[in-house]
């Protein structure tokens, strides 16, 4: 006999209950980020009760270090991605919550961040630093940022990633060693980046980014500065930089420009077909449209009793959309010259990218995922439970009537005392609870940028003045923005946001949490 797990069913609908929460908080925080109301923004993180449970702290932290780092605030930006960094050294979840995701979905577990996610938290803390001018800490997040990206390429050695290392996090790397005077490990650093450019010595695109121009630059300017000349020879004859003056008198200014929103997570529904093998020992998942084929093994197969009963069944997976933003250019104007942003950084095709690199994993979860969730249903529906004791005692009385079957009897009483009706009540709600509960996890860092770009701006002694000029999709001029920057000597590292058409410049406030 089976006996019914009323807590365990109680914890699947209170699951139900709460899937919501992320959805609807998601279109009101993404509506203020259009705004440039952050401060609303940053109450709602805040105050919302599912932004402080434990499986969406680092949720929290991410988001309000964004913000506090977008109202300037770059000190209490650390402190809160520093808070985040600690999560995701720590991302191993509960075995309590593996087994309940198992038959609910991926959302109850601690929030597993993106690669690009990580990378980005060293990103944003560097360029926190440099604009603090903190050279000893931004040097530290470089080595970090370095380790962040060991761990992206060792993350699956025998089938190497698409995305398996990250031009932006090696380009923050070499503007703080150079702002520490460390050449060589500069150097080191935007070799790195050009590197993933190259294959098989000719230049092309990665990640859906073609190579800068200044990133060729700064390795060649590099190259030369630490009197690497066959470097800077082969450099130069490989890309064939053009190299306007990136230095002044004054120094250099490094300027950072984040456009957009970046993709949003939504759930895509994918049906498949069971075929199974003669030997009955294993089975295969066949969607023919999108011409995907999977096997689970014959481990699989017997632990969850050949999935008897499956034909036809219906998957939740996450899937990043790409959102629309207005400024599709910039252009900066500076005392000498003029030159244009240059991007160094598509998040819409890294986020993507990333997803279609573990696609097989996440699809091997949701199969097991949803294995687990029909063996749970059938375990449900064999459920017995004793009869009232009236309809026992009835029952009793007739079986006086008849002594002479009475061993025939007797086995008839002991198979009828039980009741097959609360097995089929349970297993039909928790078959309503495996649809509800079929939930890809869409859950994100929404306040990352689309696209970064980066561009070198020499610096005259004294005050400068730099226009920058966004551009719509129709190379309309539709926003302008004044940097007054004082040219001292040395490198200077600023940084322009727009998640929409208006103009978000970070000063270094130094407000604490």
């Amino acid at each position: 006999m089976r006996y019914i797990h009323i807590p365990y069913c109680l914890a699947l609908a209170w699951m139900v209950a709460s899937c919501a929460s992320f959805e609807q908080y998601r279109v009101m925080y993404n509506n203020m980020l259009e705004q440039s109301d952050l401060e609303s923004a940053a109450r709602l993180i805040e105050k919302k009760k599912f932004y402080q449970k434990d499986r969406n702290k680092v949720l929290y932290y991410l988001e309000l270090g964004a913000l506090a780092r977008m109202q300037g605030n770059l000190e209490a930006s650390n402190d809160y991605l520093n808070q985040a960094d600690l999560l995701i050294e720590d991302r191993r979840a509960s075995l309590g919550a593996k087994g309940l995701s198992m038959v609910t979905n991926a959302r109850v577990l601690p929030y597993r961040t993106e690669y690009f996610e990580n990378i980005a938290v060293h990103y944003l803390k560097s360029l926190n630093y440099l604009q603090l001018n903190n050279a000893s800490a931004a040097r530290v997040e470089a080595r970090r940022t370095n380790i962040r990206l060991q761990e992206l390429n060792d993350a699956v050695p025998d089938k190497p990633l698409k995305y398996h290392d990250d031009v932006l996090g090696h380009i923050t790397m070499g503007l703080s060693y150079e702002m520490n005077g460390e050449w060589n490990d500069a150097f080191i650093a935007y070799r790195n980046a050009a590197e993933l450019f190259i294959e098989d010595g000719k230049v092309s695109s990665y990640m859906g980014v073609r190579m800068p121009e200044q990133l060729k630059c700064d390795l060649v300017r590099m190259a030369q500065r630490i009197g690497f000349a066959n470097e800077a020879q082969y450099y130069n004859r490989l890309l064939r930089p053009s190299c306007p003056d990136d230095e002044g008198e004054g120094g250099a200014l490094a300027l950072f420009w984040e456009n957009g929103q970046g993709p949003i997570k939504e759930e895509n529904i994918l049906g498949f077909n069971i075929f199974r093998y003669d030997d009955r020992s294993s089975l295969r998942f066949v969607n023919s449209r999108l011409g995907l084929e999977y096997d689970l093994g014959p481990e699989a197969y017997n632990q969850y009793n050949g999935f008897e009963g499956i034909n036809n069944i219906s998957l939740a997976l996450p899937a990043f959309r790409k959102r629309t933003y207005p400024l599709q250019s910039a252009q900066v104007k500076y005392p000498g010259g003029t030159q244009q942003m240059e991007m160094i950084e598509d998040l819409n095709e890294v986020a993507e990218q990333s997803l279609r690199d573990r696609f097989h994993r996440e699809l091997a979860n949701a199969l097991l995922r949803l294995a687990a969730k029909e063996a749970m249903e059938a375990s449900l529906r064999s459920i017995k439970t004793k009869k009232k004791d009236s309809e026992k005692e009835e029952e009793e009385k007739e079986g006086e009537e008849k002594k002479k079957e009475e061993k025939k009897e007797e086995q008839k009483k002991k198979e009828d005392e039980y009741s097959d009706t609360a097995g089929q009540i349970l297993g039909g709600a928790m078959d309503i609870i495996n649809a509800m509960t079929e939930r890809a996890d869409i859950r994100s860092w929404q306040s990352l940028p689309a696209e970064i770009y980066y561009r070198r701006i020499p610096l005259q002694t004294g005050q400068n003045e730099i226009r920058v000029s966004f551009y719509n999709q129709y190379n309309q001029r539709a926003e302008e923005h004044v940097l007054h920057i004082q040219g001292q000597g040395g490198l200077i590292v600023r940084n322009l946001i727009t998640p929409d058409a208006r103009v978000i410049q970070p000063t270094a406030k130094t407000i604490q949490p």
